[in-house]
């Protein structure tokens, strides 16, 4: 999947988890960094791809993961989950927890995405099958498109539904 379904994917699986966990909006700030984590989560496994619009940003990082791993293998996996899991052992301040928290979801959803594509995902690296959904799309094509089209239509109805009906 391109970058801006990516984007748009990981905003509605955090607006999901935040509607379905029945939390209500918090500060600001707790809310500001646990879609930013999403955000930036969602784009974090194509580090291994130097053409990827993170990839770009991290050149060095992102040619020696792609020489070394290969792309959709370990960032794509349960390695890249694991990592993510301990963030918040890294981290001291106040808002670490809706940090890690939207990181993980912007990661997972990020994986589930690329799960849903021709070429599938290494969920078991370092096992070599590749893991792919029944139904699945080409990356670029006008079918992703519409898909992308239809999770940022979901992502607003769920950021309307937390946000301002939630409040009446």
């Amino acid at each position: 999947m391109k970058s801006n379904t990516h984007l748009v994917g990981g905003v509605a699986a955090a607006a999901l988890y935040k509607v379905s966990t029945d939390f209500p909006p918090e500060s600001l700030f707790y809310e500001l960094t646990f879609f930013g984590a999403a955000v930036i989560g969602s784009l974090l496994p194509d580090l291994c791809h130097p053409g990827s619009y993170i990839g770009k940003k991290t050149s060095i990082l992102s040619k020696t993961l792609s020489k070394t791993f290969g792309h959709r293998t370990i960032t794509h996996s349960w390695i890249m989950i694991a990592l993510v899991l301990m963030v918040p052992q890294w981290l001291d301040w106040a808002y670490e927890h809706s940090f890690s928290k939207g990181l993980l979801i912007g990661v997972v959803s990020h994986i589930f995405l690329d799960a849903a594509t021709s070429r599938g995902v290494q969920l078991f690296y370092p096992l070599p099958f590749r893991f792919r959904f029944p139904l699945y799309t080409i990356t670029g094509s006008k079918t992703e498109n519409h898909i992308s089209t239809s999770i940022s239509l979901v992502a607003a109805g769920l950021m309307v539904h937390l946000y301002i009906v939630a409040l009446f």
